[in-house]
């Protein structure tokens, strides 16, 4: 009621101002634009237009009238004039343009352009002037456009190529590696993007000066004058320019690499560049043919020991040959760096400080060594009473010492061939949680090797993790209540109670990625594999009580230590497609899964708990808490209880779109989620959790829902509201569960997921 009061008095107020004489008798001196329209368009949004097109942003169209905003303007312009403040009223301060014949048809110039770009060769358009009042010279502006039909890419291509020996690597470069495709929509930014291909491909075979001035291409009106199927002519070289270099078909060989030192500041620290290190870095042999790619490679490798701040690089070329001289601005030999920060968890804050220490050039001249330490005072929730906070003291400390090269035998190193960013870690860590409950450490033991074959391949083999972990508990009623809590879901087939026993858990494993994009907020096209492979305890094997005898006399508990054997697999598939004229939507789709099962019958079979899979949460499935989905058919008598599984099925699909500018843009998503978890028949869960090839199927649960994404660019803020719609753990007849959605407590609440960046 009280908005609509100030609204009406703003209406009354308005109309005695404008009923003034000064108001009544002011005149335009011009022409003035009232509206821009867009007519005639079908397949491009008008959103496009104005989004792309400067002249088309505003309509002008507002809540006033033109000449409210015009008479303010001129009030302006004499204050301005006079040398006065600006006027106090700021609401009318974007006055209405003035009519711009030359403009408009720069405009409309546009239009046209930006629809042959988007495949449209014969569209028209049209401009229209209509005045409305001659007395108040107002206009409106109409641009009227005949889309006409969509043309296609052909692929029925010529080529023009001077050289037959570059016509020859041309054809292979067609063959495999164009990015035009037959019947792809026309899109003359795809034929910039091909040029670049060209130039990039070729420079990769031996033709350091080949650039992109050297292609001509051009859209084949011959075949096809109706333009609907156009075929590309290929041309080379096609030269504009006078002075370009001619040496575009001539192939040339890597000569000698040569390094600089380019600090100019007097450091102590630096010391003198060991030529013979960095030497081993670089991918390429003095006569190979040249290659950016193996250059680039090179300078990565360099980069990646992070000893330098900088790597840049010139090149000295004879009539055959390119000497690539890599100039190197050194790193100093000791980084510190402290954050202090803090949370607040139901009002109780907790501060944190984080520290890290690197010292490089320890052992040789491209190592360096990691320490980083973080003390924490944060509060959680109580694991017995979930309603209460406490405050926790966590510790963690750990050391790395890096080498940027692989510690691997050389007829090994030799069959992986030439890699990126190779990189060999040792290094050791200690975790301490003092909680009300139970006192907490891990010390663990690890080394790793990294590579990666490309840009978008990446492998980690592990020949060493070991973690050895031990709980104690405090003489207090707490760590009474906790113990008994954990005796509680033994009984009930969860074995939590593992995590809090004294263990050693060691294992081998390897992973490979595969990512055809670089991460971005920005919606784009591509997809994503990764699986991973693990055995744990497997030296455990080779001894007949598969117990090291030491690790037990070191933790000295009265418990027994358990000693894990195990093997896991898992997976992740993600791919995602962009749809629309405009590809300004998406479809992301996402499967993983994944297989863990433990050997050790001196461990009743079973994982360590951090093995498990787990199921449900604001990047699984939306509609069930965080971990709290399955075994199975099996129906929990509470959601406080982590439910781990040994058998992971998972898929969701989702489509994304734009929506409207707030701070950033806002974004839509409508998705399914679909999969569970299981346990072996020879676990000691509940029998509903087993998996069963003739009945899985009937356990799958699936979770639709709505969500909206707030992208800032450099962050984006997501909330998602899913509701159940099939639930397994219900009878078999009750499974449908969609028509039961509240916002309540009910039998299927919406579930609200607040996070950080996309969920897959």
């Amino acid at each position: 009621m009280k908005s609509r009061n100030i609204l009406v008095g703003l209406v009354i107020a308005q109309a005695l101002f404008f009923s003034c004489t000064g108001y009544r008798q002011f005149k335009f001196t011009e022409y003035k634009v009232n509206r821009i329209d867009i007519q005639g368009n079908k397949l491009i949004s008008k959103e496009d237009l104005r989004t792309n097109i400067p002249g088309l942003k505003e309509s002008y169209a507002r809540i006033f009238s033109p000449k409210t905003y015009v008479f303010f303007e001129a009030k302006r312009k004499l204050k301005d004039s006079l040398g006065k403040s600006p006027a106090l009223i700021q609401l009318f301060n974007t006055p209405n343009p003035s009519l711009n014949k030359p403009y408009l048809d720069i405009t409309k110039e546009a239009i046209y352009k930006y629809y042959r770009n988007n495949g449209f060769l014969k569209n028209e358009v049209f401009l229209r002037i209509d005045t409305i009042n001659k007395s108040d010279k107002l206009v409106n502006v109409t641009f009227n456009i005949d889309e006409n039909t969509l043309s296609t890419f052909s692929k029925k291509d010529s080529f023009l190529v001077d050289n037959p020996q570059l016509g020859k690597k041309i054809d292979a470069y067609y063959a495999k590696e164009s990015v035009i495709a037959n019947n792809d929509r026309l899109n003359l930014e795809l034929l910039k993007k091909e040029k670049d291909n060209i130039s990039h491909y070729l420079k990769n075979q031996g033709y350091f000066y080949f650039s992109t001035e050297a292609v001509g291409l051009k859209l084949n009106d011959l075949q096809d004058t109706s333009l609907l199927r156009v075929g590309i002519i290929y041309k080379i070289p096609d030269f504009k320019e006078e002075n370009t270099n001619r040496l575009y078909d001539r192939l040339f060989r890597f000569g000698k690499a040569s390094f600089v030192n380019n600090q100019y500041t007097d450091s102590s620290n630096i010391g003198v560049l060991n030529t013979t290190a960095l030497s081993k870095l670089i991918t390429f042999k003095e006569g190979d043919l040249y290659s950016v790619d193996q250059l680039n490679q090179s300078l990565q490798n360099i980069y990646a020991s992070d000893q330098f701040k900088s790597v840049s690089i010139k090149f000295d070329t004879s009539s055959t040959r390119v000497f690539p001289k890599v100039e190197l601005v050194p790193n100093e030999k000791f980084n510190f760096s402290s954050e202090l920060g803090g949370s607040v968890f139901r009002g109780i804050p907790g501060p944190f400080l984080t520290n890290s220490f690197k010292v490089r050039r320890v052992f040789s001249s491209l190592d360096y060594l990691d320490f980083s330490a973080r003390i924490g005072f944060e509060a959680q929730a109580g694991f017995i009473n979930t309603d209460q906070a406490r405050k926790n003291l966590e510790v963690n400390l750990s050391t790395t010492l890096n080498f940027p090269k692989l510690f691997l035998p050389t007829n090994i190193k030799q069959q992986l061939g030439s890699l990126y960013a190779s990189q060999t870690q040792i290094g050791f860590g200690y975790d301490y949680i003092n909680r009300p409950e139970y006192l907490r450490t891990n010390f663990k033991i690890f080394q790793r090797y990294q590579w990666r074959k490309s840009p978008f391949k990446t492998f980690q083999f592990s020949l060493v993790d070991l973690n050895i972990l031990n709980t104690n508990y405090p003489e207090t009623a707490t760590a009474s209540a906790f113990k008994s809590y954990l005796e509680e879901l033994r009984l009930q087939g969860n074995n939590l109670y593992r995590s809090f026993n004294p263990s050693f858990v060691s294992s081998i494993h390897f992973t490979y990625a595969y990512r055809s994009f670089l991460p971005s907020n920005e919606l784009q096209a591509g997809e994503s594999f990764q699986i991973g492979l693990e055995s744990g305890g497997s030296t455990l094997n080779l001894i007949g009580s598969k117990k090291i005898t030491f690790i037990e006399n070191m933790l000295g508990s009265d418990q027994n230590i358990q000693f894990y054997r195990f093997l896991r697999f898992n997976f992740d598939y993600r791919k995602y497609k962009m749809l629309g004229l405009h590809r300004k939507s998406q479809v992301a789709f996402k499967f993983i899964g994944g297989l863990a099962y433990a050997y050790g019958e001196e461990n009743d079979y079973q994982l360590p708990y951090e093995k498990n899979f787990f199921i449900g949460g604001p990047s699984s499935l939306r509609a069930w808490k965080p971990r709290r989905l399955g075994p199975g058919a099996y129906n929990s008598i509470t959601n406080l209880i982590e439910q781990p599984g040994s058998i992971l099925l998972e898929s969701s699909v989702e489509y994304r779109f734009r929506m409207f500018q707030l701070f950033g843009t806002m974004n839509g998503a409508f998705f399914i989620d679909a999969g569970n978890i299981w346990t072996f028949a020879n676990s000691k869960g509940e029998k509903d959790g087993y998996f069963a090839f003739d009945n899985f199927y009937n356990q799958i649960a699936v979770g639709t829902g709505f969500g909206l994404r707030w992208d800032f660019s450099y962050f984006l803020l997501r909330l998602d509201l899913a509701t159940k719609v099939i639930n397994p753990a219900k009878p078999v007849n009750e499974k449908w569960v969609l028509s039961k959605t509240s916002f309540s407590s009910g039998e299927n609440p919406i579930e609200f997921n607040i996070g950080i960046g996309y969920p897959f």
